[in-house]
């Protein structure tokens, strides 16, 4: 005759060789002639989970927890079978009391403080990754998850300790490259909001970029690897001081990451800037717009590289179908000149703005022009000028040599974005009708800067160029390479066409509500590019943003 001792081995047998559809029925069977058989229970249970309904399992698995209340390995797999039941709460109760009753269960302090950190419960998370070290200080992923959990509470000089750690302990292991690369760019300063003035460690991004590398040659699916950095990559690009090695890895993860997932706007945009740096500007532009398709406008709208890329247009074709400038002011409120400028065909300071940046900063570059003589002619123009704005602009006209205009656009509807960035593109529609009108070189000027040096200066400096451009020299895209707090367009036929299809260009997108803000830099540059492509480049004077001594640029640049 079988005993139930008998029957319990023959399926503990069956169970441990993996046949759970025999040990399935001698597990029945014991309980048959004996429900409350702990053990039957308990293992019935587990052949359930594991053979993927934990639901089904957790209605043993608690019968058999209460028949042995102190049984850790009892709880141990209730606990499981709850967190594979989803039932995450109650999981963490249960895995709190499995450590409680055994500290030596390392998997069970381990599970605890994951279940905690994706609660949002950093501080009982580190404290149950720190039991689980405490048993088992080679357990890289529990360092790992600690160094998460510290992080998040603001401990970071101890989460970059662990995480080096765990790299030191794992070499190979993905995750802990990842988060050692993370604790590096934090360290570097890339945690914290990033300008191009600020320079970061470069060892340290080196570190954290080799490190991403490497966690994702070891495991190309990592997906937090990829978006780190994919992440760092555009961070960096942005403030230029992304080095070109690492451009070019992000690059290789994003085309991977845009195979998996075609709508993912960040690859896609650090593949473009890698064809820009390159050269191939005219390669980038459309891969963008291929990507923008996938997207409703109101989404490209709202996505920052998106935007960008959406005004630039690069390449030879790049300004077919451009509409003429002249034609295009019928679009916009026309120049009303209020005061000519002197007689003369000496060049002109031109700037312009709205009635706030007036009074807020061209005060004070008008300022600045008296202060270096007054010997300059100006030209302001303002949109919608207050009565106490034209009154100021009148009585420094007794003391310089000031022309001014204005234009009056209702601005009903328009949110801050859309009325800002009119006040920065218009001016060059502008600066081509006085081109037209006066047939003089125009130095433009940001409102928000003071002079620092004498113009006339620049103004010999552009002798036999077309236009003088301010360029960022450090690869940051193509709507940051021409910087337009300052640019100087020359009344030859070629500095004339340049101005006019920048004009065009902004115009055309203004018209189509298309414009966003650093339109003003796009133009510029995608009239440059397609110009040059088509071998009709003109004389450039090209300035450096970073040496340009004559301008005291207000804020950053």
């Amino acid at each position: 005759m079988v005993t139930l001792r008998d029957a319990l081995a023959a399926a503990v047998g069956h169970h441990q060789a993996g046949r759970l559809d025999a040990a399935r029925p001698l597990y029945h069977s014991i309980l048959r002639g004996q429900p409350g058989h702990p053990d039957a229970l308990h293992l019935l249970g587990v052949l359930e989970s594991q053979s993927g309904r934990p639901v089904a399992a957790l209605p043993l698995l608690r019968r058999a927890v209460a028949l042995r209340p102190g049984d850790a390995d009892f709880l141990g797999n209730l606990a499981r079978s709850l967190r594979a039941a989803g039932q995450s709460e109650k999981a963490e109760r249960a895995f709190a009391r499995t450590a409680a009753l055994d500290p030596a269960d390392v998997q069970a302090a381990f599970t605890l403080g994951t279940l905690r950190l994706e609660r949002g419960d950093a501080a009982g998370a580190a404290a149950a990754f720190a039991r689980a070290l405490a048993r088992l200080p080679d357990f890289a992923e529990a360092r790992i998850n600690r160094a998460n959990a510290l992080a998040a509470l603001g401990r970071t000089e101890d989460a970059a300790r662990l995480r080096r750690q765990a790299v030191a302990l794992a070499p190979s292991h993905p995750d802990a490259l990842h988060n050692a690369a993370v604790s590096a760019l934090a360290d570097a300063g890339l945690d914290r909001p990033l300008s191009h003035a600020r320079r970061l460690d470069p060892e340290l991004v080196e570190r954290a970029g080799r490190a991403l590398g490497h966690a994702l040659a070891i495991d190309p699916q990592h997906g937090a690897a990829a978006d780190a950095l994919i992440g760092a990559a555009l961070a960096l690009v942005q403030a230029g001081q992304a080095p070109e090695w690492l451009l070019d890895r992000a690059a290789r993860t994003a085309l991977t990451v845009l195979r998996r997932t075609p709508r993912d706007t960040r690859a896609a945009a650090v593949v473009a800037y890698r064809f820009y740096r390159r050269g191939g500007a005219d390669l980038a532009a459309p891969l963008m717009r291929r990507v923008s398709r996938r997207f409703t406008p109101s989404e490209v709208e709202a996505d920052f590289e998106l935007r960008l890329w959406s005004m630039v247009r690069a390449g030879r074709r790049g300004l077919d179908g451009l509409p003429d400038a002249d034609t295009l002011q019928d679009s916009f409120p026309p120049l009303d000149l209020l005061a000519a400028p002197p007689a003369g065909s000496g060049p002109v300071l031109a700037v312009s703005c709205d009635d706030g940046y007036y009074r807020r900063f061209a005060t004070g570059l008008l300022d600045s022009v008296e202060g270096a003589g007054g010997g300059a002619a100006v030209h302001v123009h303002v949109v919608n000028p207050s009565p106490e704005t034209l009154a100021d602009l009148a009585r420094r006209r007794e003391r310089l040599r000031l022309s001014y205009s204005r234009e009056e656009v209702d601005f009903t509807g328009w949110d801050d974005h859309r009325r800002t960035t009119y006040y920065a593109c218009v001016r060059f529609l502008r600066w081509h009708q006085l081109m037209v009108r006066w047939g003089r070189p125009l130095l433009h000027l940001d409102a928000d800067c003071t002079l620092d040096g004498d113009l006339g200066a620049v103004a010999a400096l552009l002798d036999g160029a077309d236009v003088g451009l301010l360029r960022d020299a450090r690869w940051r895209g193509p709507t940051r390479e021409i910087t337009v707090c300052f640019a100087a367009f020359q009344p030859t036929p070629r500095g004339r066409a340049f101005l006019a299809s920048t004009a065009a260009y902004i115009g055309a997108f203004l018209r189509n509500g298309r414009g966003f803000w650093m339109l003003d830099q796009a133009a510029p540059f995608a009239v440059l590019d397609a110009l040059e492509r088509r071998g009709e480049g003109l004389r450039v004077r090209w300035f450096d943003i970073l040496d340009f001594p004559w301008v005291r640029f207000i804020g950053e640049k």
